[in-house]
């Protein structure tokens, strides 16, 4: 084979933006520049600079009511819960915007310090509606926001979520007392989407649902069915007028809600977690009860709630209050996911109308000269962006990395002790791509299983940044451990204590449809049973979700094979040994003779990329993209895209008429002295992992490829598979380094 050096081509790109999209964004500037005035002009608007910078760089925000820590809940819990439910959207990458009135300021965002005031205040506060903010705002008053106060004060801070327990909704008996929600009034004029669990089984459900069409509110139930909630119950026996089956559903509908300029708001109603339904029929005997008692004793108005709940939650125990929170931490986890997915299509829809200049990724299969006629056709994109919305999801092993580094040259396995470092730190490869995810803007949902060991904490300390709420803990097992052998960075061997992987089945998952069928790739590493993949993989194709494979190592990159699953892949990154054992499992597979394959990493370039071309034109057949890691030589791209330059989405069925093309990319490692590589460990994490960022950003295949390689480069400097250097940041900045870099278009015979 001849190997043909091109020049990267670049192209002017004017995007138009579409008539609604200028609006809308206009509509929004205009938003913010009266939030703005109104904080400078009535004085009463107190926004947090977290909440302020927030809002300024397009950052996603969720707001939270404060009656849950004033009135909802006894000390210490209200305190906890307040704190959990600002964690939980964190994790989703949302920032959390907690609403109060502190000393006649309508606060929004509030600090640790102003929390625990609210939370040791307690009962000693107002509760604060509508009606009441004109008298304690201008009396200098401090209390809890209901959800009718918190939505005004979203609406006025240009925040378009908020998530809460449960909503207000029209008392029973209501035809004599008039007794209706201020919360049910409010979503009628305010255009805030509420995240709740429906409305209090306290209330009259049906007039409540019949109250909020007459005020145009649309409501949802969040879930594959339109079963409406009632707080403690997941089907309170009446139907929501539609369903949206996850966040990437509930994103688009608030999106069009924008558009439309409507001036009511949304409700998202959430089921309680399913764990806690059991409980469901002794809350709702203990609720029976407790209404009683509160006509004996002539308690109505906005007292009616607080003496509820304390009551149901003496009469049950304490189960009522362990499903309240429950309850309230699953909305705001949906409702951060939620924001998270509308901030992505806000990106998508409102791209600024500039001209840019982008490298177009191209390949050429037969190139005879380099002349102009030669050189690659460019595909026009049909779309605006290739940027993808909804939460990626990573499926892999957290590990615990014990790292021996051997410093003396002259040591042996001979029972000996010799000079070195040790040091400990979390990896795992789905771990890694799902830490470095993070580093670099997206927030992915890590899927994963841990012990009820020391380590499993540790993991909660040391990964705060990550969203772990669907990190599974295996009673009775440990965390997987690893130590692995290291001499000048080169890994030597590796011990692994990995059975906990093993016992992760799929149906402990909790929502795993709905976390796929919203996200745009799926990442999963071979660190488990050869069903546990294959049902996965397979769960992704019936939701036509894209599945990246990280093969682990030269056995567990076998799993796929041992079914169909292989065919269903879409990307899979593995190195030169991997790749080997691959390729004879598909060959055995497919009843083809086995063929012994003598290139290692240690043969000359050009024959490795001989020979793994050869052996990834068969693969290719059926997995659209190989992506081959070469340690120190870069990487080798092979595909069936055509003229496509991004990554995703892939739009056409792959044939094994496409035409087959392979690139190679020199890495930025190759001038590295040996003493400036700390462990290689994770390098081929990073890679992967920063190109699957650049295709969800809507990069083009040599931007994702290039920043991978610089990401790989960083993490050979550190003992930690995933620094804290590697950022977008850091990986610009890094580029300035090698301005002169270009793929390698390799002639293949594709007859």
């Amino acid at each position: 084979m001849m190997m043909k050096h091109i020049a990267q081509f670049s192209k002017i790109v004017k995007l138009s933006l579409p008539t609604s999209y200028k609006c809308c964004a206009v509509q929004r500037l205009l938003h913010t520049v009266s939030s703005k005035d109104l904080k400078k002009q009535n004085g009463f608007l107190k926004i947090s600079d977290e909440v302020m910078e927030a809002l300024h760089t397009g950052r996603p925000l969720v707001a939270l009511e404060s009656t849950i820590i004033t009135h909802g809940m006894p000390n210490p819990h209200n305190l906890s819960t307040a704190l959990s439910v600002e964690k939980k959207i964190r994790e989703s990458g949302t920032i959390p915007a907690t609403v109060a009135v502190l000393q006649g300021k309508l606060c929004v965002g509030l600090n640790e310090t102003q929390i625990i005031w609210l939370a040791e205040k307690n009962s000693d506060l107002i509760k604060i509606s509508r009606r009441d903010l004109p008298f304690i705002l201008s009396q200098g008053y401090s209390g809890g926001t209901t959800v009718s106060a918190t939505m005004i004060a979203a609406h006025m801070a240009g925040i378009s979520i908020f998530a809460t327990g449960g909503i207000g909704g029209v008392h029973r008996g209501a035809e004599e007392s008039f007794d209706v929600s201020a919360d049910l009034t409010e979503l009628g004029r305010t255009p805030v989407a509420v995240v709740s669990s429906g409305v209090k089984s306290i209330l009259d459900i049906p007039k409540t649902l019949e109250y909020l069409e007459t005020q145009g509110v649309c409501v949802m139930t969040f879930g594959s069915e339109r079963h409406f909630p009632a707080f403690f119950t997941r089907d309170s026996g009446q139907l929501s007028p539609y369903n949206v089956n996850s966040p990437i559903k509930a994103a688009q509908v608030i999106d069009s809600h924008i558009k439309l300029g409507l001036e009511s708001g949304l409700l998202i109603a959430v089921p309680i977690p399913e764990e806690f339904t059991s409980a469901g029929d002794v809350i709702q005997a203990a609720i029976t009860e407790a209404l009683d008692l509160a006509k004996k004793q002539n308690i109505c108005g906005k007292e009616v709630t607080p003496f509820l709940l304390s009551t149901v939650n003496h009469l049950t125990k304490g189960q009522s209050l362990e499903a309240n929170i429950a309850l309230i931490e699953n909305n705001a986890s949906v409702a951060g996911r939620i924001a998270f997915c509308l901030h992505q299509l806000r990106q998508n829809n409102q791209s600024d109308p500039v001209t840019a200049s982008r490298p177009l990724f191209t390949t050429i299969a037969k190139l005879s000269s380099l002349n102009q006629a030669s050189k690659p056709r460019l595909m026009k994109k049909d779309d605006d962006s290739c940027r993808l919305t909804g939460r990626p999801v990573v499926i892999g092993s957290t590990v615990v990395d014990f790292s021996v580094q051997v410093t003396d040259p002259k040591f042996q396995l001979n029972g000996g002790t010799y000079t070195g470092q040790v040091s400990q730190s979390f990896g795992g490869v789905g771990r890694n791509l799902a830490d470095c995810l993070c580093r670099l803007n997206h927030s992915p949902v890590f899927v994963s299983a841990v012990g009820t060991d020391s380590h499993a904490a540790s993991l909660s300390a040391l990964c705060q940044h990550m969203d772990l709420s669907a990190v599974q803990k295996i009673e009775n097992m440990t965390t997987a451990t690893c130590c692995v052998l290291l001499y000048q960075g080169k890994f030597l061997f590796g011990v692994g204590d990995m059975n906990v992987n093993s016992k992760l089945m799929i149906d402990q998952i909790k929502n795993l449809d709905s976390l796929i069928a919203s996200a745009p790739l799926v990442v999963l590493d071979g660190n488990f049973t050869t069903s546990f993949i294959t049902s996965i993989v397979d769960k992704c194709a019936r939701l036509s979700v894209p599945v990246w494979f990280e093969p682990t190592d030269l056995y567990k990159c076998k799993a796929p094979f041992q079914s169909d699953a292989w065919k269903k892949l879409t990307f899979v990154s593995p190195n030169l040994v991997e790749l080997v054992s691959m390729y004879q499992a598909m060959r055995q597979r497919l009843g083809q003779d086995d063929i012994q394959v003598s290139v290692t990493e240690d043969s000359d370039l050009q024959e490795i990329l001989d020979v793994s071309v050869s052996m990834c034109q068969d693969l290719v057949k059926h997995i659209p993209v190989v992506l081959l890691t070469l340690g120190r030589h870069g990487v080798l791209l092979c595909h069936r895209l055509g003229q496509s330059e991004c990554f995703l989405p892939i739009t056409s069925q792959i044939s094994s008429s496409d035409e087959f093309k392979a690139v190679y990319y020199p890495s930025f490692s190759l001038d590295m002295d040996p003493s400036e590589i700390v462990s290689v460990s994770g390098a081929g994490d990073c890679l992967a992992a920063t190109i699957c960022a650049g295709m969800l950003s809507g990069q083009t295949i040599d931007e994702c490829i290039r920043h991978g390689l610089l990401a790989a480069y960083l993490s050979l400097q550190s003992l930690t598979a995933v620094p804290e250097t590697v950022s977008l940041v850091a990986i610009k900045a890094l580029e300035q380094r090698w301005p002169e870099w270009n793929p390698i278009y390799l002639t293949v015979d594709n007859s």
